[in-house]
């Protein structure tokens, strides 16, 4: 039966009166001495200007955490990007950073547009680092479909053949307009990142409006590779159960979406052996107890059947519409629940939660 082992603080302004720093975003790899990093974001408020991705670590297991490091050190007329990454640690002890950065030359506008659900402009971005996170190469941009619109939130899954691969997909801009098809893609690359494409589409609901956001991968030992994502009609503006698709040759091409049961908003997938995975969803709306919902999956007949579920995190109050965001987004109070399978074979769930005005991050081991 899965269990809760214990939940510790991985960031949390320890002096809010004296300045603000919130915490948000974070995702977490294990390295070879098997101690843990986390990559997260701080920034004076959700969307400001300086939130900037740092790191952190565990060396008793998540217990406690050390100070953040700022990853990139921007020059001066970089300092008006704002950027998201997640971290994978490969096996030859290299850490691959992949996200997104928002360019904000005009700093008295926030990154999205309530009045449209447009966002401001931003670009896909990659980055190595040799020395297990201290430093990072300088990042590395990377086209695709949508081009200055597009959200790239999940790590790099590294396929059994070597292949890079993550979800993305599209933002509208700032007036509203979406340029492109509104579905997944998988952005993949053969080489290590140096070079990249974006033809596959990974989640596509045919002609209907729907979100594939917060979409995150893995792969199962068979080799089949699991989509799921954050789905919404924007048209009519019904919330969707999260949906999954799979790929059984690499990420080349999917399956139509399937629903999962769930009504989440951000999920995720994380191999737990064999043909077995944790899916975790944040459900904050349509539900009378919000909270990150965690499921173990047996997908070895290619069907998401349940084979154990737990909530696994809860917030002490209420989840409350936030006015001044776009309506898909004015319920996140907390989310970006992600797991990685730790050496002893328990997992390690990150996430974000805000509780009386402060964000902060969250390190939750799990015992399956």
């Amino acid at each position: 039966m899965m269990r809760t082992l214990e939940s510790n603080t991985v960031y949390k302004n320890p002096l809010p009166q004296l300045s603000s720093r919130q915490s948000f975003f974070p995702f977490l790899a294990q390295l070879k001495d098997g101690s843990l990093l986390a990559a997260f974001v701080i920034g004076q408020a959700f969307e400001s200007v300086d939130s900037a991705s740092y790191v952190a670590y565990s060396y008793d297991g998540g217990k406690t955490w050390s100070e953040p490091q700022k990853m990139f050190e921007m020059g001066e007329a970089e300092n008006r990007l704002t950027d998201y990454c997640k971290v994978t640690a490969l096996a030859d002890g290299r850490l691959v950073a992949m996200g997104y950065t928002y360019l904000r030359d005009d700093p008295a506008l926030p990154i999205g547009n309530p009045a449209t659900g447009g966002t401001l402009q931003d670009f896909v971005f990659w980055s190595v680092s040799e020395d297990g996170g201290k430093t990072w190469a300088e990042m590395k941009k990377i086209d695709c479909v949508w081009g200055p619109y597009v959200e790239a939130s999940a790590p790099i899954t590294v396929l059994q053949d070597g292949t890079w691969i993550t979800p993305i997909t599209g933002f509208p801009d700032w007036e509203g307009k979406l340029h492109g098809k509104l579905c997944g893609r998988a952005l993949r690359s053969e080489d290590q990142g140096e070079t990249w494409n974006d033809d596959a589409i990974c989640m596509d609901f045919g002609d209907k409006n729907i979100t594939c956001y917060e979409q995150r991968m893995c792969q199962l030992e068979s080799g089949t590779v699991i989509c799921i994502g954050w789905n919404e009609d924007l048209d009519s503006g019904e919330r969707l159960q999260n949906h999954y698709t799979f790929s059984t040759d690499g990420g080349k091409t999917w399956s139509c979406p399937l629903p999962t049961g769930v009504m989440g908003q951000a999920s995720s997938v994380c191999h737990i052996g064999g043909e077995r995975l944790l899916a975790l969803h944040a459900v904050r709306r349509d539900t009378d107890r919000p909270g990150i919902y965690g499921y173990i999956i047996d997908f070895s007949e290619k069907q998401w059947n349940v084979v154990d579920s737990l909530v696994v995190w809860e917030p002490k109050g209420g989840v409350k519409k936030a006015e001044n965001m776009a309506e898909i987004f004015a319920f996140l109070k907390f989310g970006q629940p992600g797991a990685i399978l730790l050496n002893d074979g328990n997992v390690m769930m990150s996430h974000w939660y805000a509780e009386d005005g402060q964000y902060s991050t969250v390190a939750t081991k799990i015992e399956l």
